[in-house]
């Protein structure tokens, strides 16, 4: 195995000529550690796609809640919005070639970076728009409930129907045809959706961090609008950052590819969620057919298909799919026809349990009994259905109960709303809260979502010790003791959940007996092949 330096600096694509606000040479600047992160991910675009050019950022802020604008086609204009104000000023040379007779292109090329305003969560309902979009963004909103209740059925629908994916015809080469000699650092291509909190966002975070301890440069690419509040973990120090804002001029895509191809030796490609490097592995593989390439896939999206059928349309393409569930490695083998030594089922577990000590709510002493929500605010997780569950436990518990709502996101005006109806009973708690202290003050958790994968919060309530009552979506019965599996229709769900937890305030023995059946399906899960374990080695063989 070569020996590679621990998380080397990773090659320069661009010098800074002229820095004025920006402060990424002198630390001098009108801008924020992630607006910063921003437009160096933006200059790191141009340089790779530009070789040799010289680029002059001019760098806007919008209102809060604007997204950031930072390499789409309309980014060459010099004229903006009213609204953006003008934050600061970036000259940077590339230092990328690509061709061994490249002589850098004459004179100056001017882009309008817009880093976005202060992070605001909007959901796509609100950015519905004619008399269609209207209507339905209305009845969102005045009837959450009822309004998904339309939307199970309509997965039912899917469900049953079934569809045929078509797959992408392989490419037969097995030697590409190389422009130029690629680098000499070492790299990993990441495909991620965004830099935001999430599931797949954090086991993706975690595989960059174990490309750096393996001695890879990341080289970490996301394709969805986005605040990116991630974009400065400390995982992605020293790693090469570009959030493509799209539609991309389509000439920049294979200049861009290519100046990241010859820049730096790719050893591998791991997509975690990532629309526009799916749609470019044929292209990819015509050109590199040595470059292993693995995804990682979370969820079954039965109403898109989402990830898991893209995945599948472009499998030819891949060279193994890692699944975190028993039910996605069905459906790729079972239904789809994959191979099986093509998929691998490597589980997530531990991944986010190591600060969360065993507890949970003293039943002696928890008065009043307590059901908490963790996650995201979002469609997927339903934090209005929650509050449903809740309103009907206020009325119908047989002894005092609270609940606490743990999470953020682009429903939380609606949560704000829906929990001022229920009054001191519901305390809200943010990200200035470790998620520790509500397992601690947990007498159950309740996971409402329509859909999952197997969920993080599954694994860190049962290292909490507190039982969890969960929708009967995913692969969430791997782990949820079977009784408290609820239908994922929104009226049975509450119903059934409430049900459930009046059970355990009148009666410790049988919470204690739910609590154990899911303690011995983690167990039993935890003996199953470790995601961080598999990707670990399969880095380390990148490097042979």
């Amino acid at each position: 195995m070569t020996d590679k330096p621990r998380n080397q600096k990773p090659t320069a694509v661009f010098e800074v000529l002229d820095d004025s606000g920006v402060g990424l040479s002198d630390g001098d600047a009108l801008l924020d550690g992630r607006e910063r992160r921003l437009v160096e991910g933006a200059a790191n675009f141009y340089a790779l796609a530009g070789p040799g050019q010289t680029f002059r950022l001019t760098v806007l802020r919008g209102p809060a809640g604007t997204m950031p604008a930072l390499t789409d086609e309309d980014r060459t204009t010099i004229e903006w919005e009213d609204d953006r104000e003008v934050v600061g000023s970036l000259v940077v040379r590339s230092l990328v070639h690509t061709t061994s007779d490249h002589s850098p292109a004459d004179g100056l090329v001017d882009i309008a970076v817009d880093v976005g305003g202060a992070p605001q969560s909007v959901t796509a309902y609100h950015q519905l728009t004619g008399v269609l979009g209207k209507a339905r963004k209305a009845v969102r909103f005045l009837a959450p409930v009822q309004f998904d209740a339309l939307r199970q059925f309509r997965t039912d629908m899917v469900e049953r129907k079934g569809r045929d994916i078509p797959r992408k015809a392989p490419v037969r080469l097995t030697r590409g045809a190389e422009a130029t000699p690629h680098g000499d650092q070492p790299a990993i291509l990441f495909g991620l959706h965004w830099l935001e909190l999430g599931g797949a966002e954090r086991w993706a975070v975690d595989t960059i961090r174990l490309a750096k301890e393996a001695g890879f440069t990341p080289i970490v690419v996301t394709d969805r609008d986005s605040a990116q509040e991630w974009i400065t973990r400390p995982e992605l120090d020293g790693a090469l950052v570009v959030p493509l804002t799209l539609p991309l001029d389509p000439k920049q895509e294979s200049a861009f590819l290519n100046g990241l191809l010859s820049m730096y030796d790719v050893r591998g490609i791991h997509l975690h969620h990532c629309t526009w490097l799916y749609d470019k592995l044929p292209w990819i593989k015509s050109i590199r057919p040595d470059i292993p390439v693995v995804d990682s896939l979370h969820v079954l999206e039965w109403r898109t298909g989402g990830f898991v059928d893209i995945s599948v349309r472009l499998s030819n393409m891949i060279d193994r799919h890692h699944v975190i569930s028993p039910q996605l490695r069905d459906y790729l083998v079972g239904k789809h026809g994959l191979p099986a030594e093509k998929v691998v089922f490597a589980t997530l577990a531990g991944l986010t349990t190591g600060g969360i000590a065993v507890g949970g709510s003293d039943e002696a002493e928890s008065n009043p009994f307590t059901v908490s929500f963790v996650g995201r605010f979002t469609q997927q997780k339903r934090p209005y259905l929650f509050l449903q569950l809740a309103a009907e436990l206020k009325k119908s518990s047989p002894r005092e109960v609270r609940f606490i709502v743990h999470g953020h996101g682009e429903l939380a005006a609606e949560v704000n709303s829906l929990r001022a109806r229920l009054g001191d009973a519901v305390e809200l708690r943010g990200a200035d809260r470790p998620v520790s202290d509500t397992f601690r003050d947990s007498d159950v958790l309740v996971i409402s979502s329509d859909n999952e994968g197997l969920t993080l919060t599954s694994f860190e309530a049962t290292a909490a010790g507190v039982p969890v009552v969960s929708a009967d979506v995913g692969s969430q019965s791997s782990l949820i003791a079977d009784d408290l599996l609820c239908p994922r229709h929104p009226y049975s769900f509450v119903q059934a959940a409430a049900a459930r937890i009046r059970t355990m305030m009148t009666s410790p023995d049988q919470r204690k007996t739910w609590l154990d059946e899911q303690a011995a399906k983690a167990e039993a899960f935890a003996k199953l092949p470790r995601a961080e374990d598999w990707t670990r080695d399969l880095y380390q063989g990148w490097l042979k």
